[in-house]
């Protein structure tokens, strides 16, 4: 389970990211908190994703499969990362 977890741990940022500014614009609206709160939101996703990114990066894949694994996870955080970004934008630069 959690080498899938590991696979999967940008699209799984990208998701409870999507869903957390979801609830945001449902239940608070408009204004200056939301807004604030998706910056937030927003950087902490980033940070994680940056981690996870950094750790994997430094380690040293063994075999042809651990190193398949890093790849496609190192893939899937730049991807999630930029739908993050992506996703944040027009709450970040909207008046």
């Amino acid at each position: 389970m959690r080498g899938w977890l590991i696979l999967l741990s940008g699209l799984v940022l990208w998701a409870g990211h999507f869903f957390l500014l979801y609830g945001i614009g449902e239940f608070w609206g408009e204004g200056l908190a939301p807004r604030i709160a998706v910056a937030l939101l927003t950087l902490a996703a980033l940070g994680i994703a940056a981690a996870i990114f950094l750790k994997l990066w430094r380690a040293a894949p063994v075999d042809g499969h651990e190193r398949w694994r890093r790849q496609s996870t190192l893939g899937g955080l730049l991807l999630g990362g930029v739908a993050i970004l992506w996703q944040a934008l027009p709450a970040l630069l909207s008046q």
